[in-house]
């Protein structure tokens, strides 16, 4: 059975055609965007992740968008900070790939934010 493991890897090892930094983990999320630039208006859309990973994210977004393009995104972190505080990343990068509703951007930036919540009504 080892045996059997070790060739399969081997095989994935030798395809080499992988271009990405990072492994790319999935994830489905709400997210916003925001295409930046000196030239145009400012864009604002949204659209669901399907993968991230610390240098790069795919999503389906709800306009075309370019390759080239510079976006500003925002997703809601679903971990709270110190199991209280919601947090939300908000990354911004470059369009490298579009194929349909499909986008991916290579992130040059990100940070974590905190998110203002709402009022919260405290029980006595």
């Amino acid at each position: 059975m080892d045996s059997r493991i070790i060739r399969r890897v081997r095989l994935l090892q030798g395809l080499g055609a992988e271009r990405r930094r990072g492994i790319r983990f999935p994830m489905d999320m709400e997210v916003r965007y925001s295409v930046v630039g000196d030239h145009r208006p400012t864009e604002i859309g949204s659209g669901r992740t399907i993968d991230m990973s610390s240098s790069g994210l795919s999503f389906t977004a709800d306009t075309p968008l370019s390759i080239g393009q510079g976006l500003e995104v925002s997703i809601d972190w679903p971990v709270l900070l110190d199991g209280a505080v919601q947090l939300q990343i908000v990354a911004s990068g470059v369009v490298v790939r579009t194929t349909g509703a499909v986008t991916a951007i290579r992130i040059e930036r990100h940070d974590f934010r905190t998110r203002r919540a709402g009022p919260t009504v405290v029980p006595r």
